[in-house]
């Protein structure tokens, strides 16, 4: 198959760091040393993971947030340092970092390559012990959430999360039409969170509000990526839950995982719903 050619892995190195944590370091087609750490929470069986893709000038540990709610509900993170960043700076042993400039950053480390590393990266995770591969999420701050979406077809998550789509520049002609492609043939459940007051994010959540099996949460402001952990950590957290835990028990929440309709009103996990269900589950 085209995929397995294209991001078959070159090289990779795993070593155990921790209880509960692993140390991924794969080698991408074009020779990026890429980075990253799997956490999974003790249990008995297999957990379903969320691979994580951060944001323009941060690094995997700026998940930590989300990450820590994941973990709470028995959830695993594979969070990535993406090429460039943190730890995934060493091309075929050179030193390739981004700048403070989007622009010529993409251009010089590939911020085009980003989806394609994040299939390799899921293609790793199905193989390793404790990892239920039936149940992968996708989670992009900014540039990693336009990542995440247009990873998914090949990635096939059960759900993904989009904090603030942006950087379209990045990922060549016709951007937002391979995005609109991407969830349509994804097939997850999606939720993107964006501001009126940020232009690009917001764009590309219109470019995707309409489309079957996606809910986007817009707010006033201009919040950005990470900034939204402040007050909406917990939603992201209940968002995976629902769907990478409470599906998979057979029950209903709203619908099911592989619905192929825009979620209603009722159906969608927002800032009221999510305040109804902690109210719900409260100590009578």
């Amino acid at each position: 198959m085209r995929m397995l050619c294209l991001l078959a892995p070159l090289a990779s190195l795993v070593v155990s760091a921790a209880p509960g944590t692993t140390e991924m370091a794969l080698t991408s087609p074009d020779g990026f040393a890429l980075k990253g750490t799997l956490t999974l929470p003790a249990a008995k069986g297999k957990v379903p993971v969320v691979i994580l893709a951060h944001q323009f000038r941060s690094d995997r540990t700026g998940w930590a947030p989300l990450a820590e709610r994941l973990a709470a509900r028995g959830i695993g993170t594979l969070a990535l340092d993406l090429r460039g960043h943190g730890a995934s700076t060493q091309k075929e042993g050179a030193e390739v970092t981004v700048s403070s400039d989007f622009g010529p950053s993409a251009k010089a480390v590939g911020f085009e390559r980003i989806p394609a590393d994040l299939v390799q990266a899921a293609t790793w995770l199905r193989t390793q012990p404790g990892v239920d591969g039936r149940r992968l999420g996708l989670a992009g701050s900014s540039v990693g959430a336009f990542a995440v979406i247009l990873a998914a077809p090949e990635v096939k998550p059960v759900a993904v999360l989009g904090l603030s789509p942006a950087g379209t520049s990045a990922f060549g002609e016709g951007a937002q039409q391979k995005l609109k492609v991407a969830v349509l043939r994804g097939r997850a459940t999606t939720l993107v969170l964006a501001s009126t007051g940020d232009k690009d994010a917001f764009e590309n959540a219109q470019v995707v509000k309409d489309l079957p099996g996606v809910a986007v949460n817009v707010k006033d402001g201009d919040e950005h990526g990470f900034a939204y952990f402040k007050e909406r950590a917990d939603l992201m957290a209940v968002f995976f839950g629902e769907y990478l835990t409470y599906h998979h028990t057979q029950k209903a929440y709203a619908s099911t995982p592989g619905m192929r309709k825009p979620l209603a009103a009722g159906n969608l996990i927002t800032d009221q719903t999510l305040a109804e269900k902690k109210a719900a589950d409260a100590p009578k």
